[in-house]
């Protein structure tokens, strides 16, 4: 069963990553041996021959039916003849197993069960350290870390201006290298962004615009690229919904952690997990379905760990990409950090409930009520993410390592907090969810203390970091590297003006700007271009940087270019208001 399961998933997928169908068939017959034991334990308790043959038929009958229980539990005349077919199967089992020692025949099963769930669990390790063993001799190479931060905002960095405390550490490690103070993503979500990221390729170039999108493997990567050059690749995955396997990301990594590291993600990625969640999401209001898993997600704390320990067992110059998921909704950060800015008692249940109702369901009176409560928890995990950043980098400098290391911070995307009326991401392009932090440092190699206006985009970053360690190479990635923006005497001029998408998403909030159309939207070092809901935005951006002031009906000619620019861009033909 759990081969069968493994090599669904991968066909599903239209990908066959040998590491993730392993692991699958791992945690699938880990399963079956656990309905086994129940099985044999309750046989005992009874003290019962049939009952125990029953339990055991109950337990086969479970274990064929896992993959296929949410179609067949669906209603229809072929799904409960499938039932009673099953049932039938059950109870001829359980008369078989009352003929023989069922007792002996379950432990064998069980034995061989576990044999195969270590064989396959062992493969992951053995691949790894094959692939090592086989990348090229590395040049004198400086180590790359990248840190995306899912749901960080800009402006609620005091990096960044922001009137809390909330980045103490990001501000000094800006002080030691480049801050970007207008990146800006490629999409308001995490999926269409971590490939633009890493493929240096705009969202209708990758084909990664809706949910169900998988990363081609025709498309080259950063992580391929790196690894070509002799460097170990890692990565350490927080949002396991997107940033993993099932979506292609682990092509290019020897090392891919994602939704493994807790029982609670587990249960996400199993069907029967899956059902339950969506049946228990009918009598919760869509709490328990959204967000449990998220709530089990790996902390940034627990991320680093397993960064620094994967780091620790080689010597070859390290790739490592990570993927903190602390400041998503739910909002749940460790104390002191979930009422460093607010007293309240009842911060963590805001912070549970608010997103939900508000940013899934549109938006109600209460949610501009119980705003600043969630605002000060959001500041709070943005805290303890800037803590985090700051704990890692000190393990690595202690090692020797942080040196030789090109740090990037960055987020994936922003977040509305009650702005246009907007409660979370993934729904419009205004500033709020598409500008994004990036600050950039390596001694020696990254000039110290430099701010640069220029409105970038995060596709470039590929192409940046093989630009550092490969500076004399044509990068073998698309883009433009942001290098060009603090090299002495290099001009700037024509610098390419960074584009943003979102495909429509018929989703819970109706009022949201992409319910019924997809967005884009340009920006320029004066204008924020958006068309979406069919029609033009237009915002000066230096002199209204919260978009307060639509200038459309005042500029048409300026839309009227912008419309014509994004035609030739991307083959769309927007309409005029």
């Amino acid at each position: 069963m759990g081969l069968i399961a493994g090599v669904c998933i991968a066909y599903h997928h239209h990908f066959l990553d040998p590491a993730f169908v392993a692991y699958s068939i791992g945690v699938d017959v880990g399963l079956q041996i656990a309905i086994l034991l129940l099985a044999l334990v309750l046989a005992l308790i009874t003290r019962c021959r049939a009952w125990s043959g029953v339990l055991f038929a109950i337990a086969i009958f479970c274990l064929l039916s896992i993959p296929d229980l949410v179609k067949l539990l669906l209603p229809g005349v072929v799904h409960s003849l499938a039932w009673f077919i099953g049932l039938l199967g059950a109870f001829q089992i359980a008369r078989s197993v009352n003929r023989h020692s069922h007792s002996r025949f379950a432990l064998w099963m069980i034995a061989v069960s576990a044999l195969a769930t270590l064989g396959v669990l062992a493969y992951g390790p053995i691949r790894e350290a094959s692939q090592r063993a086989a990348l090229p001799v590395p040049p004198n190479s400086p180590n790359v870390l990248i840190i995306i931060v899912d749901t960080l905002r800009a402006d609620h960095l005091s990096t960044y201006g922001y009137t809390r405390d909330t980045s103490p550490y990001l501000t000094h490690l800006a002080q030691q290298g480049v801050l970007f103070e207008n990146a800006i993503a490629p999409s308001s979500w995490t999926l269409p962004t971590h490939a633009s990221l890493l493929t240096g390729l705009y969202p209708h170039q990758n084909r990664m615009e809706e949910y169900s999108d998988i990363l081609s493997g025709g498309i080259p990567t950063l992580g391929d690229t790196m690894e070509k050059r002799g460097y170990r690749t890692a990565a350490f995955s927080a949002n396991y919904f997107f940033f993993c396997r099932d979506r292609g990301f682990a092509r290019g990594f020897t090392h891919f952690e994602e939704f493994e590291q807790s029982l609670g993600s587990i249960l996400e990625k199993v069907p029967l997990g899956q059902f339950i969640l969506k049946k228990l999401s009918h009598y919760s209001t869509g709490v328990v379905h959204a967000f449990f898993g998220v709530k089990n997600a790996p902390s940034a704390g627990k991320i680093n760990r397993n960064a620094m320990a994967w780091i620790e067992k080689g010597h070859r110059p390290f790739f490592v990409v990570l993927n903190y998921i602390d400041i998503h909704e739910p909002v749940l950060p460790p104390e002191p950090y979930l009422h460093r800015y607010t007293a309240d008692a009842k911060a963590r249940k805001e912070s549970l409930y608010f997103p939900v109702m508000c940013a899934q369901f549109g938006v109600a009176p209460s949610c501009d009520l119980d705003r600043p409560q969630f605002d000060a928890v959001y500041d709070g995990a943005i805290r303890y993410v800037d803590q985090s950043v700051q704990d890692l980098l000190a393990q690595l400098s202690q090692r020797g390592l942080l040196e030789n290391t090109i740090v990037v911070f960055t987020s994936d995307h922003g977040q509305e907090l009650g702005e246009h009326g907007i409660y979370g991401h993934q729904k419009s392009l205004f500033r709020e969810e598409i500008q994004v932090p990036l600050i950039i440092s390596k001694p020696g190699l990254v000039p110290a203390s430099v701010r640069v206006p220029t409105p970038v985009s995060m596709t470039d970053l590929s192409a940046t970091i093989l630009d550092l360690i490969a500076p004399d190479e044509k990068p073998a990635l698309p883009g433009r590297s942001l290098a060009t923006l603090w090299r002495s005497g290099e001009t700037v001029s024509g610098w390419p003006e960074p584009i943003s998408e979102l495909a429509r998403n018929h989703g819970f909030d109706t009022a949201a700007p992409n319910y019924d159309s997809p967005a884009r939207s340009i920006v320029t070092p004066e204008w924020h271009y958006i068309y979406q809901q069919g029609r033009d935005f237009l915002f000066n951006w230096k002199t209204d940087p919260d978009e307060a002031h639509d200038l459309s009906a005042a500029h048409p000619t300026e839309c009227a270019a912008f419309r014509a620019r994004m035609q030739a861009s991307e083959g769309i033909t927007p309409k005029p208001n």
